[in-house]
């Protein structure tokens, strides 16, 4: 397991503290809390989940994901104002600011950006998505062949079992980021590392549907883009945006939503403690 469950995205001092909440990997096309720090005019400290090691994550449960997350704040002794999750993110950002809220005076806010229960059509969206990165590196065919394992996959099982497919769309990627590491000249570990991405992607899809969220969303602040799958969900708070799902962590409007709500200028909600 990585020791670090936690990278700054940006330093700020020793007080108040904003955590975000994502899987992020290499070769990843959407947008991430990375591209959206440099656009925040909130001040303070802002640190992102770390995932654990490829494999590390295989008996790894929903709880074990936020104590891990939390244990790396209680250890530096920071309190966390904010709580900001993304996607599948916002499952797991509900859980851990209820942690928190155990153990400071005052729970921090949570804000959801286009929250998204854990879902194997989304399972199946990032996987085509993955072959975007590739592109420079595999061939048209190599590309074309992608899919159709995808889809072959999808045939075979479904939208059901995510302990059958997970593995397989796992087992594809594996295979065509070796292909392409070998093509660029990586050695193996690295190979292997890029190669589990996707696997510790399904076992932290697998972790969040341990979680339930719902009542502590209903509690936060959610900003959806046009292409929410949760808009009849309740929220304590909805900010409905026209962006584009995979962009929005880029764009100045969500940039300029978020700050309001860092800062409280923009009556951003806290759980209950």
């Amino acid at each position: 397991m990585k020791k670090n469950s936690w990278q700054i995205l940006r330093k700020g001092g020793p007080g108040g503290l904003t955590l975000t909440v994502d899987f992020t990997s290499t070769g990843r096309t959407q947008a991430c809390f990375r591209d959206l720090v440099p656009l925040l005019s909130a001040p303070g400290e802002i640190w992102e989940t770390v995932a654990p090691a490829s494999g590390a994550e295989d008996t790894m449960s929903g709880a074990d994901y936020v104590e891990r997350w939390a244990k790396g704040v209680r250890r530096r002794e920071r309190t966390v104002d904010t709580v900001i999750g993304y996607c599948v993110g916002a499952v797991f950002a509900a859980g851990l600011a209820s942690r928190l809220a155990e153990s400071q005076d005052e729970a921090p806010r949570l804000v959801l950006l286009d929250p998204e229960l854990p879902n194997i059509v989304g399972l199946y969206r990032d996987f085509h998505a993955a072959a975007d990165a590739l592109r420079t590196i595999l061939s048209p065919e190599e590309i074309a062949a992608f899919h159709a394992d995808g889809q072959a996959v999808q045939e075979k099982y479904g939208l059901d079992d995510l302990t059958l497919i997970g593995p397989a769309l796992a087992g594809i990627f594996r295979d065509a980021i070796d292909v392409a590491g070998r093509r660029l000249g990586l050695d193996d570990d690295v190979r292997g590392e890029l190669g589990g991405s996707f696997a510790s992607f399904v076992g932290y899809l697998r972790a969040a549907t341990e979680i339930d969220p719902l009542p502590v969303w209903q509690t936060a602040t959610a900003i959806t883009s046009a292409h929410s799958t949760q808009r009849g969900q309740v929220f304590g708070r909805t900010i409905a945006l026209d962006v584009d799902h995979d962009q929005m962590l880029r764009h100045p409007d969500v940039a300029a939503a978020v700050s309001g709500l860092m800062t409280g200028a923009d009556a951003g909600l806290r759980i209950a403690g």
